[in-house]
């Protein structure tokens, strides 16, 4: 984990932020109170999984029938490693097919007690909405082909907003074994 380096703020600041801020500390010494404490940085706050799950295996499955595919099946330990990694990224605040610990998506999958014969992962950042990240992954054809590859059978997808006010998200597909 990186640790956050100092930030140095410019010498040249507007002169009514300089006003502004001296008027707010003379103001907490006039009324004899501390500086109020900050409270932590909240936690990751994880968006609804029903809710992205809904709009994003229907767009998945609306791009499988276009293209002839059979749609896919939602499956809970498929879910739950889509979830445990959004969480990872988010809490990282990176996006990466590569998990904690170094671990890839086929040994997330196993960790959820999923037995595969074949999968596949797309992981995004920053798209804000469903819409958005479905439309970000069928424009990338490696994202697209896992979408409409024949290979697999069932789906979980999940998103994450971080602490960064990022939104990570990760689709999981894949064909039990």
């Amino acid at each position: 984990m990186r640790t956050p380096r100092p930030r140095r703020l410019s010498r040249h600041l507007d002169p009514r932020f300089r006003t502004y801020g001296l008027t707010a500390a003379l103001g907490l010494t006039a009324l004899g109170g501390a500086a109020p404490q900050c409270a932590p940085a909240p936690a990751p706050a994880v968006v609804q999984v029903a809710d992205v799950q809904t709009s994003v295996v229907g767009s998945v499955n609306q791009q499988r029938a276009l293209a002839g595919r059979p749609a896919l099946t939602v499956d809970g330990r498929l879910t739950a490693a889509a979830q445990g990694h959004s969480d990872d990224m988010a809490g990282r605040q990176t996006m990466s097919h590569t998990g904690t610990g170094g671990t890839d998506g086929g040994q997330r999958i196993s960790n959820a007690g999923y037995q595969w014969s074949t999968w596949g992962e797309n992981v995004a950042a920053g798209q804000p909405t469903p819409t958005d990240v479905m439309a970000a992954w069928l424009a990338s054809p490696p994202h697209r082909a896992n979408i409409l590859s024949d290979a697999v059978s069932q789906i979980g997808v999940a998103a994450t907003t971080g602490a960064n006010g990022v939104v990570y998200w990760t689709m999981v597909i894949a064909a039990a074994g």
